[in-house]
């Protein structure tokens, strides 16, 4: 398989790939493409040109002012439910309850009298519904037989209305928000035919959710998100740097762990070290960031670019010498899965530092391909950046295993020939 440029993505036709010869999946999100969701949308193509016919569904548009240019293509033959088009949004909801009335009334009463279900979460509930018996009448039109939803919450919710309301197979993709948010989940779980997690970690963490649902071990398929490591082929040789370069590239999600970084980028430069270190990314903390920044006097030290685009990436990484993203466990629970940021890291052979959180020891041996420190440990985070900086071969020798790992276990031409096999055991 042939992985893809920008160039390669703006050629695209906008609608399926390759003539289908297998059957129609619907893969439905939330936002569909979306620019921190890279791996959701290289599913899509690699599922398409193993000449699976793949529609696409969402919940909501994105602003295509934040999508990179490959990903753009994507938006025209995807059907969203947001901005609302009232005229056939009601015509779908008549064609169920006057051709479907069982399946209507019964997916409804079904999804709404969950058991533990707070009266929010029934209203969530309720919305997703409305919106899936719209992109069920699109999805029938395009004679879709299976309905595969990533992430547990929004988009399997609407997938699940969908699948009932056509009376075809179901299955999901639990990504990290499975311990957070936890909507309808059970019923999630023993509705779909197979899931897909992208950890170990996450389906021990479902096992132990739902014990007593009968052969849900059986469901799982430990799939991983991947990368194509043909994409991230570094420009040259790592060579040792007067100025080490500490490179962030990801959201400022609480999870992602940023103000370790920074509270470890103060106590370098309080023990003499030259360093400049680039975090970029936007969310949630980015006006604690520049707060940090200001507070320890790291102006000089500590460049904050903002939100960047997918081609801007290997830039970025080609100026690393080092790549940390110091994961945490959010005050909320909210925790990470495997960061696709540090995959296309290490594909790039940049030696790369994050902690034993999640599922990321699965991608991180510690010393071998990577380095794991405990989260919120700012002072051992510091003592890993200046292993890094002080011993060039054990950096250079942390990136080649980097990538050797990704590219024989995150490698997205071998996980997507997993992800046809997998469908073609449940649709033929």
């Amino acid at each position: 398989m042939t992985s893809w440029t920008v160039e390669d993505t703006q050629r695209m036709p906008r609608v399926k790939a390759v003539t289908a010869t297998k059957p129609t999946i619907a893969y439905v999100t939330q936002f569909f493409p979306y620019l921190t969701e890279t791996f959701v949308y290289r599913e899509v193509l690699a599922l398409r040109e193993h000449g699976f016919d793949v529609v696409t569904l969402a919940n909501r548009t994105p602003d295509d002012k934040h999508l990179s240019a490959e990903s753009l293509p994507l938006m025209a033959s995807t059907s969203y439910v947001f901005p609302l088009q009232w005229v056939p949004f009601l015509f779908a909801h008549l064609y169920f309850m006057l051709r479907h009335p069982l399946r209507y009334f019964g997916t409804l009463i079904n999804m709404m009298t969950q058991r533990g279900e707070s009266w929010d979460n029934r209203k969530r509930t309720f919305g997703h519904f409305m919106g899936g018996v719209f992109l069920a009448r699109k999805a029938q039109k395009q004679h879709v037989s299976h309905i595969h939803a990533h992430f547990s919450v929004n988009a399997a919710t609407i997938g699940l209305a969908i699948a009932r309301l056509l009376d075809i197979g179901y299955s999901f993709t639990v990504h990290n928000n499975i311990f957070t948010d936890q909507l309808i989940l059970r019923e999630k779980l023993k509705s779909a035919d197979f899931i897909i997690s992208i950890s170990e970690y996450s389906r021990n963490f479902l096992l132990n959710f739902a014990p007593d649902i009968p052969n849900l071990r059986d469901k799982f398929r430990i799939v991983h998100c991947g990368i194509s490591p043909k994409s991230f082929v570094p420009d040259r040789p790592k060579t040792a740097s007067e100025t080490p370069h500490i490179v962030y590239l990801s959201s400022l999600a609480e999870r992602k762990g940023m103000p370790m970084l920074v509270e470890a980028c103060r106590i370098l430069r309080d023990r003499g070290r030259h360093f400049h270190c680039t975090i970029a990314g936007g969310g949630e903390q980015w006006f604690l960031l520049q707060d940090m920044i200001a507070k320890y006097n790291l102006q000089d030290r500590v460049s904050t670019p903002g939100r960047y685009l997918q081609e801007e990436i290997r830039d970025y990484l080609n100026e690393a010498d080092v790549f940390v993203l110091p994961c945490v466990t959010a005050k909320n629970g909210d925790i990470d899965g495997i960061p696709v940021a540090l995959m296309e890291a290490m594909a790039m052979q940049v030696p790369v530092i994050s902690t034993t959180v999640s599922g990321v020891p699965e991608l991180i041996e510690d010393g071998v391909s990577g380095l794991l420190v405990e989260e919120r440990n700012p002072e051992q985070l510091a003592n890993a950046i200046e292993r890094i900086f002080d011993d060039h071969d054990f950096a250079v020798t942390l990136g080649e295993n980097g990538r050797d790992k990704v590219s024989q276990a995150f490698n997205l031409d071998l996980i997507s020939h997993q992800l046809v096999d997998l469908f073609d055991s449940f649709l033929n």
